[in-house]
């Protein structure tokens, strides 16, 4: 299992994008071969992370370079105050 993380600091509340994500970004990111998880955590207000889990670090990558430019990149990225965080690993251990 491989993990994406994400942490984000947006210009407008975290709050605000929840329906968004769990009306389009949801069922596109998931249409992903190797998919398995995604959460979005509020952190405060207007600061998110992001856990994507993948089957593997190759289905990640292509997860990367479709659901990044496709959908991530147009609907969540012009509200950044800052760029994003960003952390990748294979996850190794589970419970």
């Amino acid at each position: 299992m491989f993990a994406v993380i994400n942490h984000l600091h947006f210009i407008k509340p975290v709050d605000e994008f929840k329906e968004l994500i769990e009306k389009e970004g949801l069922p596109f990111l998931s249409s992903h071969k190797g998919f398995l998880d995604f959460y979005f955590i509020k952190e405060t207000y207007n600061k998110a992370i992001v856990i994507i889990l993948w089957e593997d670090a190759a289905s990640a990558e292509a997860g990367a370079k479709s659901f990044g430019p496709a959908w991530f990149g147009k609907n969540l990225k012009p509200f950044f105050a800052k760029p994003e965080d960003r952390s990748t690993g294979e996850v190794i251990i589970k419970y």
